[in-house]
């Protein structure tokens, strides 16, 4: 009986795997430009800029999320993106593993942690313990910084610019020689 249990709960997990990542394929897109579209699958904050050379479903990232901002001519695609936090700082808490623990590389990242989790000093050096962490909804989008994109789409992306702040994001567009009626024309007010 139990092999019974154990054989039907497996077929349902490998089931509901299987048809979840056959429906997040699809996904949303919306066109552009050219080879380029605003995407995104299940939720809207995962919104990026694909390359594509068939649909719109699946691609090269050009820009990661939290894309909110578009323009675009025939030679140029300009956007703002919020980044994800999330996926930093879950990158530096779980992906040094030192044997039993994790190493601490930015001790302010234990505010994200479990309240359970144990942080201590060894040899001169922070870990953590794991007992999962709850990130706040405010670190994607982290909206209190935004980054500025150029994309020349004329050379399918292989130049493309990522400015800190407005003022670099303007010098870069003067240098490149874009013009100053080109404007953000695509603006998801949710994501702003």
């Amino acid at each position: 009986m139990k092999r019974i249990l154990y054989f039907t709960f497996s077929i349902f997990s490998i089931l509901t795997v299987f048809t979840s990542c056959w429906w997040q394929s699809e996904g949303n897109s919306t066109k552009i430009t050219g080879n380029y579209y605003l995407h995104w699958v299940d939720d809207k904050a995962d919104q990026s800029i694909l390359r594509s050379s068939g649909d719109g479903k699946s691609g090269f990232i050009q820009v990661p999320e939290t894309v909110y901002a578009v323009g675009y001519n025939d030679s140029y695609i300009i956007a703002k993106q919020h980044p994800n936090l999330e996926k930093e700082i879950e990158e530096r808490l779980f992906n040094n593993f030192q044997g039993e623990d994790y190493l601490l590389t930015n001790p302010s990242d234990t505010i994200y942690l479990s309240k359970d989790d144990k942080v201590y000093e060894k040899n001169g050096k922070w870990y953590h313990t794991i007992n999962g962490w709850n990130p706040p909804d405010s670190l994607k989008p982290y909206r209190g910084k935004t980054l500025y994109h150029i994309i020349d789409i004329n050379n399918e992306g292989q130049e493309s610019y990522v400015l800190d702040n407005e003022e670099e994001f303007l010098n870069k567009r003067e240098e490149l020689g874009i013009p100053k009626d080109l404007d953000f024309t695509i603006i998801d007010k949710e994501l702003e």
